[in-house]
């Protein structure tokens, strides 16, 4: 690719562009070209908003010559129609996360990014930050040892709105497809397999509301040299968003480990803090981190490449396995998935 600015659209108009948008801002080797929703007025609010060029439908986007990749903002059961209708069109994917509401829905995307020979990975934003590469120079000998348990919580407490996605299971609600992908990516990131098996327990219904979704859970993998992985979430109950990893000499915590700036390091009496910060370029926009993510798409996009050498397709699959035998055991099935039956 001549070095132009790779150029993106949003292909939706979701609550978190107030986020990530900010990441994107900091990016230089970036332009947002146009932003699309179903409803026209919320494209045009959203490019009002962050000045983009123009607001437009997901066709009129779909259809255009000048956009190198979409990043996909929308709620989880639309992610894998969306991303096929981009990537059939030549555009590579940046799909938030889940990437899918199951393992099958994301081979289907692999199949299209193969066929297509276009971009997709799953905005796991997690992976990308500097300290997620030095916690693991802190892995081994000359840190904490080996691994033995990684232990980690990610849930917040809502009150129930029927309204919201996160309590309506024909949109996929509930606390592990929302916020317990975040403690399976973990797991995966630092113990660099798949665990032998996943067992855990759901509360589901425990109200008036009926709401048929995991309000919150708790589940434990178990790995091939006796590792476990200890984890929590939920959208009913708050928790503390931090994770620990303990091995065989020494232990790390790490506060708000979804997006990870500090850790302390413990080895026997010595505790160390390591700190990276969030580069911030734009006085006055606060980027949380997903800079990172965006700078990663884009040197993949330089380099031809059609999947991330560091958030491969197969840990994404990996975890949505992980997803679907949980929610097997739980009895949790989305609407969409009795109908492909």
């Amino acid at each position: 690719m001549e070095k132009r600015k790779i150029r993106w659209g949003l292909l939706g108009a979701g609550a978190i562009l107030d986020r990530w948008m900010k990441g994107a801002r900091q990016v230089e080797d970036m332009e947002i070209v146009a932003v699309a929703s179903r409803s026209r007025e919320r494209a045009y609010a959203m490019a009002q908003k962050f000045q983009i060029p123009e607001a437009v439908s997901y066709e009129e986007m779909l259809a255009r010559e000048d956009i190198d990749m979409v990043y996909i903002p929308v709620p989880h059961t639309a992610h894998r129609e969306l991303a096929i209708r981009a990537m059939e069109a030549g555009k590579g994917v940046l799909v938030e996360k889940p990437a899918a509401i199951n393992a099958g829905e994301f081979q289907e995307m692999i199949d299209c990014a193969r066929r297509n020979h276009v971009f997709l990975m799953e905005a796991v934003w997690t992976k990308f930050f500097p300290l997620m590469q030095e916690l693991e120079t802190r892995i081994g000998d000359d840190g904490i040892g080996q691994v033995r348990i990684v232990q980690s919580n990610f849930a917040f407490r809502n009150e129930v709105d029927p309204a919201s996605r996160l309590f309506d299971v024909n949109r996929a609600g509930g606390g592990l497809l929302d916020v317990g992908v975040y403690n399976l990516h973990f797991s995966r990131m630092i113990l660099k397999k798949d665990p032998l098996h996943v067992i855990g327990k759901a509360a589901m219904d425990t109200d008036e509301h009926h709401l048929s979704i995991d309000e919150q859970a708790a589940y434990i993998a178990q790995y091939d040299k006796g590792e476990l992985a200890v984890m929590a979430s939920g959208v009913r109950t708050g928790m503390l968003d931090t994770a620990w990893i303990y091995g065989t000499r020494g232990y790390i915590t790490v506060p708000h480990f979804w997006k990870p700036t500090q850790m302390f390091v413990t080895v026997g009496k010595e505790t160390m803090s390591v700190e990276r910060r969030v580069s911030q370029k734009i006085t006055g926009v606060e980027d949380e981190g997903y800079q990172y993510e965006i700078v990663h798409v884009n040197q993949c996009i330089r380099a031809g490449m059609i999947e991330s050498p560091v958030l491969k397709w197969e840990d994404t699959l990996a975890i949505l396995k992980q997803c679907d035998s949980l929610r097997a055991d739980w009895g949790i099935v989305y609407p969409q998935e009795r109908e492909s039956l």
